[in-house]
């Protein structure tokens, strides 16, 4: 079975897919999952980053001191732009395998049974339903070429719904996981999964705010 009809099968009928991948797949193939999850988006954002710089929408409509940190930003993340993709690529990484070590301790404090290299591997597999916002990424960034900024704008919204919706399918899955290869209840599968992740996600909103004040000291001296 290959990686791509492990990903349909974990859209389509994830019931049936989790428990196939728990007793099936090995950790080197989840690690394999993991690492493609990681690196097609990180390949997609160089490729963006090759783009002409365009200050943000609407720039004059906001408030003085908000224009200005905003410019400010949007000219750091240029500035920064084949940097990033390759920090948020290490990022993802580092937090599925620091998600899949806290939720592991939870399970396990939950009585659970399972091991984490297991966890780890269903955690590789899950990862890959990032892949299915590619198409929409991939569009936005051909759009980037293109003097339209309506279309850019819409395609940025869409692409945003898009990645709640698969990261509350991840969640969902990631309960899947845990019920199954730790043999808890409902009930103790999703505290397991919700406390680390809600962690990582408080964690994360903290990190964008330390970047945008981090870009905002950071601008030339007399920009303002």
């Amino acid at each position: 079975m290959s990686l791509r009809a492990d990903l349909a099968g974990l859209v389509l009928r994830p019931f049936q897919t989790l428990p196939e991948i728990d007793r099936r797949r090995r950790l080197s193939e989840g690690a394999l999952a993991l690492g493609v999850a990681v690196l097609l988006p990180f390949l997609l954002g160089e490729i963006s980053a090759v783009a002409p710089y365009r200050p943000p929408a609407q720039l004059g409509s906001l408030p003085s001191l908000t224009s200005q940190g905003v410019d400010i930003y949007a000219r750091w993340v240029y500035q920064h732009r084949f940097l990033i993709p390759a920090v948020g690529a290490l990022a993802s990484l580092l937090l599925w395998l620091l998600a899949a070590t806290l939720i592991h301790m939870g399970a396990r404090a939950l009585k659970g049974s399972g091991s984490l290299s297991g966890l780890i591997k269903l955690v590789g597999f899950v990862s890959l339903l990032g892949l299915t916002a590619l198409p929409f990424s991939a569009l936005e960034t051909f759009v980037r070429f293109l003097p339209n900024r309506a279309a850019e704008a819409s395609l940025a919204s869409l692409s945003s719904v898009v990645g709640l919706g698969i990261f509350l399918w991840q969640n969902f899955l990631l309960v899947g996981s845990v019920q199954g290869h730790y043999h808890l209840p409902l009930g103790r599968a999703v505290t397991a999964v919700l406390g680390p992740i809600g962690c990582l996600v408080i964690l994360g909103i903290a990190l964008l705010i330390a970047a945008v004040v981090a870009a905002f000291l950071m601008r030339p001296p007399g920009s303002l």
